[in-house]
């Protein structure tokens, strides 16, 4: 009888030590208990199960840290590159599981500045890139502290702003220099992600009334309201899936694609305007035109333009409302300030699209279109380093492949101070090969296309006059 009920004991010490090791030791791993958390979704339910308690970007970045620290010492000691307990994890993770799904980026977007993100973003890439090519442990983490001094200073920024490194009763409930943030942060947000779409739907619009196709403007508003509605649904599904998985990759990769796709379109439509920069051109192609149908292939690719123009941005443009609408709440005006920024934003980019369409069709008709296809050409090539910024650096594509392309994902040392310069940002330059080598290539084609375009009618008519 003593010997069964030791044998017993001894079965039930054995069931709950592998009951501990099946799942206390995979929960340390993934760091539910202590040192590290390998998402801010996790960390947030561990640390903050109820909502009530204030998560400082202060503590964003600690946690950070924490992981990066963990994927060193696991860089360090010779453990595997993948799975779980894989050294690569903790950095990969850092960025997309941590830094864009905290709110982190959005947040520096909206209160520091676009340009700055940049920076942090392409320190994310050669922290990485560093890890892939088997760097000495000391370079990977001079690339990380790097890296953590600059979360650091823009913690410190923006926990001063939201007012969570004081006591102040009045700064703790937000005060009225942080509403005022907000509706700047909102206001530019919406001001600089729509001048892209509005540049390019103003000017097709112009373009439209300015050669007697009035009606087609219809073909480009409705592709703008379509692309409105597709924004909303998108963001549903986006904002669904990435708080499901906690990764902002698929939100990055839409965009990328997206804005490849807008670099196509605009190519053509760039050089059909540039063909009709002559006016005698303009008018052979009227005359020359036999049925609607012909007339209306053109109208529906400057509509599925308007379409791109407006769906690249506005997915993009809802997140981050969205974003700052769940903080409203913890600020005096919170509310007020989103929603005004949002009213105010929208009217600057309707007057804008305004002054567009009335100055534009008061142009010449030659510079009109020689401005209107430089527009469209200049917008492919910003587009087209903003979708490659998008898929292989924000959308992790260049470490997924590794080697060469990621060497090409870093910074380029002589370039470097452009990944603080808004207006670079604006157009999508940034000091890396694998968004500058694409854009240098477009910008010679579409160099040679035009001087090779604007010749053509002027051979044409010495060949009239010589007959």
């Amino acid at each position: 009888m003593y010997k069964r009920t030791i044998g017993r004991l001894l079965c039930l010490l054995l069931v709950a030590a592998a009951a501990f090791c099946a799942f206390a030791v995979p929960a340390f791993a993934e760091g539910e208990t202590a040192d590290y958390y390998l998402s801010y979704k996790k960390y947030a339910a561990a640390e903050n199960p109820d909502g009530t308690k204030t998560i400082t970007y202060n503590d964003i970045t600690q946690q950070i840290s924490n992981l990066l620290e963990e994927g060193l010492r696991r860089y360090e000691s010779g453990a595997p590159r993948e799975g779980d307990d894989g050294y690569y994890k903790p950095f990969t993770n850092s960025y997309g599981f941590w830094y864009e799904t905290s709110g982190y980026e959005k947040t520096v977007m909206g209160y520091i500045s676009g340009a700055r993100v940049n920076e942090v973003e392409l320190q994310f890439s050669n922290m990485k890139k560093a890890v892939n090519n088997s760097a000495p442990p000391d370079e990977v983490r001079a690339e990380v502290d790097k890296l953590v001094a600059m979360l650091k200073e823009d913690a410190d920024t923006l926990d001063e702003l939201f007012g969570y490194t004081t006591s102040d009763e009045e700064e703790e409930s937000g005060g009225s220099g942080l509403a005022w943030a907000t509706f700047g942060a909102v206001f530019g947000i919406i001001l600089r992600e729509g001048l892209e779409a509005i540049l390019i739907v103003g000017a097709m619009a112009a373009y439209l009334i300015k050669t007697g196709s009035k009606k087609g403007t219809v073909y480009v508003y409705v592709g703008a309201a379509i692309a409105l509605v597709a924004s909303v649904v998108l963001a549903i599904i986006l904002y669904t899936i990435t708080s499901g998985t906690s990764n902002s990759i698929p939100q990055e990769i839409t965009e990328g694609v997206t804005a490849l796709l807008a670099v196509a379109v605009l190519i053509y439509v760039s050089n059909w305007m540039i063909s009709k920069a002559e006016s005698e051109a303009w008018t052979n192609y009227i005359s020359e035109q036999v049925s609607q149908s012909a007339d209306s292939g053109k109208m529906i690719a400057l509509g599925f333009t308007s379409f791109l123009a407006v769906f690249r941005e506005g997915a993009e443009v809802i997140l981050f409302c969205q974003q700052y609408f769940s903080r409203a709440g913890s600020m005096n005006h919170g509310f007020l300030a989103v929603f005004a920024g949002i009213i105010l934003g929208l009217a600057a980019v309707m007057l804008i699209f305004v002054l567009i369409r009335v100055f534009g069709v008061k142009l010449p008709l030659g510079p009109f279109f020689m401005a209107t296809s430089i527009l469209m050409a200049v917008m492919s090539i910003a587009f087209l380093g903003s979708g490659m910024w998008e898929l292989f650096l924000d959308g992790g594509l260049a470490e997924r492949i590794g080697g060469f392309v990621q060497s090409l994902a870093g910074t380029i040392p002589a370039l470097s101070w452009m990944s603080g310069n808004d207006a670079l940002a604006f157009f999508g330059i940034y000091p890396t090969w694998i968004t500058l080598a694409p854009q240098l290539i477009l910008t010679v084609i579409t160099v040679i296309t035009f001087v090779m375009t604007m010749k053509k009618p002027k051979k044409e008519k010495t060949e009239k006059k010589g007959d």
